[in-house]
């Protein structure tokens, strides 16, 4: 909090300067839920502001939490404040000092005995020889460690490890996803060629229709020059036939036989004269 004073954030949030942003990193009861790319922002704002370069981390750096508590003495005292008066008072000094100092309290009346004092020695006298027991010692320490172990599994390391696996699984999709995007340029020129090809093989059918229509007009047109040449044809010689039928008379035909006979018969006569 002090290092939010020395760096102006909050003097810059009353002031009306980010106010919003800050405040509504919280949403209270009844706004609108946050899409995730909001809450995003306002984290990295607040981040911002937080960590920001005016922050003195030299002289409030960011609290963080041990993975083991620090070495004490007498059960419940920092080793480190005993470290700090050895230099001063020797290695009995800070002894004598909480000695000292319990029996000014109890000369004040700040600490009166009464019939509940004895609770709270007592408690930690029994606290103390319980860790510092050979037997009962290393086997609570291990009892406890074990159970912090499992709430720390259970409360902190299995959802985190979830979360993870599950923002895995998404970035994994969202890369398919890119890729087949990638791929949607492709797949528009494949089309397109496809339709391409479709437009060329529609016109040459058209062509090809167009073709055989034609033909078939064609066609037509000779088939009815021949048929009407060959109707001409036949009409003129059955007309001439009909005609020179009809100018022949019985005479002239009786005639035109004699002159046939007389015919056959001279040419038989010539045909024998020549075998013999």
């Amino acid at each position: 909090m002090l290092s939010l004073f020395r760096s102006g954030a909050l003097r810059g949030a009353f002031q009306g300067h980010g106010i919003v942003k800050v405040m509504s990193a919280v949403p209270a009861r009844g706004e609108k839920t946050f899409t995730r790319e909001e809450r995003i922002e306002q984290w990295d704002y607040v981040n911002s502001v937080y960590f920001g370069p005016e922050r003195d981390m030299k002289n409030f750096p960011t609290l963080v939490q041990a993975d083991s508590p620090e070495p004490v003495r007498l059960g419940v005292i920092p080793a480190r404040w005993f470290d700090f008066l050895y230099p001063k008072t020797g290695v009995s000094g800070p002894y004598v000092l909480l000695g000292g100092f319990t029996l000014w309290m109890m000369s004040k009346e700040i600490m009166v005995i009464d019939h509940y004092f004895w609770e709270f020695p007592s408690f930690w006298g029994m606290v103390y020889i319980l860790n510092k027991h050979p037997k009962v010692g290393p086997k609570l320490k291990k009892w406890l460690a074990d159970s912090y172990e499992t709430q720390k599994n259970i409360f902190y390391t299995r959802p985190l490890k979830s979360m993870k696996d599950q923002e895995a699984d998404n970035i994994a999709r969202n890369e398919r996803l890119i890729e087949e995007t990638e791929t949607a340029k492709h797949i528009y020129l494949a089309q397109k060629e496809g339709v391409q090809l479709q437009l060329e093989a529609a016109y040459r059918q058209r062509l090809q229709n167009a073709f055989l229509d034609v033909k078939k007009r064609l066609d037509y047109e000779v088939e009815k020059t021949n048929v009407r040449r060959k109707f001409e044809q036949d009409h003129m010689v059955n007309w001439i036939v009909s005609s020179v039928t009809k100018s022949i008379s019985p005479q002239l035909e009786k005639e035109s036989i004699k002159v046939c006979i007389q015919t056959l018969k001279g040419l038989a006569s010539k045909q024998k004269v020549a075998v013999a």
